[in-house]
């Protein structure tokens, strides 16, 4: 099988490569800022930037030319940035955030669905949300938020409308998980970090563990009949 997983140098990223990774099968890893993983003969990685979208359109071209097919697609690539009230977020910024974290990923699932249906193979595909969806966002995330309900979005309509083309499209909304992508988000403290989580249920964060063992179940044998759904791993919210 092939693995491709996009943002795998993220703490998420690299906690689903861990959980899944074996020495039989082909994974292709994508990465942003550091080559941060395991490092094993049948891990082939790639830098990407999400903001260049000519540049995410001719590397997943470039894959699928080199493995000729992918089997599995886990988009775990997100950014946060920048942490302002929506009338201080500039165009750019915005575009920024429906780049890396909605268009991007939508490039990618849809040249890999069109390069499997053309070959009459599988595909499952897991993209990486957010539970601030849930609530509506928060005062200073609409773009982040807009980004992530337009992914989910997009998600489901490509399941519905290829569910019987054997693609397989679930998504994960993470709750709080302790990585470090709340401290490279701007403007988001450390303080404002720990009355986030007092909000919590369960009054801790998550593990990227949780969300790799999520992953694996969804991907694997037991969980055929679930397509098109959204999985909430967030302590009780």
């Amino acid at each position: 099988m092939n693995y491709l997983i996009s943002g795998a140098s993220g703490g998420i990223g690299k906690a689903i490569l861990k959980e899944l990774y074996n020495t039989n099968d082909n994974f292709i890893v994508l990465y942003n800022s550091k080559k941060n993983f395991i490092k094993k003969k049948n891990i082939t990685s790639y830098k990407s930037n999400f903001k260049k979208l000519k540049e995410v359109k001719s590397l997943i071209t470039a894959i699928l030319n080199k493995f000729s097919k992918i089997d599995v697609f886990i988009n775990c690539a997100g950014n946060a940035n920048p942490y302002k009230e929506a009338f201080s977020i500039s165009d750019d910024e915005f575009e920024n955030s429906l780049r890396i974290n909605f268009k991007s990923p939508l490039i990618i699932m849809t040249t890999i669905i069109k390069n499997q249906i053309k070959k009459k193979l599988k595909l499952n595909i897991i993209n990486i949300s957010s539970n601030t969806i849930k609530y509506g966002g928060s005062k200073y995330n609409l773009h982040y938020l807009c980004s992530k309900v337009a992914l989910e979005n997009a998600c489901k309509n490509l399941s519905k409308n290829f569910i019987d083309r054997n693609i397989k499209i679930n998504i994960i909304r993470p709750g709080v998980i302790h990585t470090n992508m709340h401290k490279k988000i701007k403007g988001y403290t450390a303080k404002d970090f720990k009355k986030r989580i007092s909000k919590i249920p369960l009054k801790k964060s998550g593990t990227s563990k949780d969300i790799s063992k999520t992953v694996k179940f969804i991907i694997s044998k037991d969980s055929n009949y679930i397509h098109g759904q959204i999985f909430t791993v967030a302590g009780g919210e």
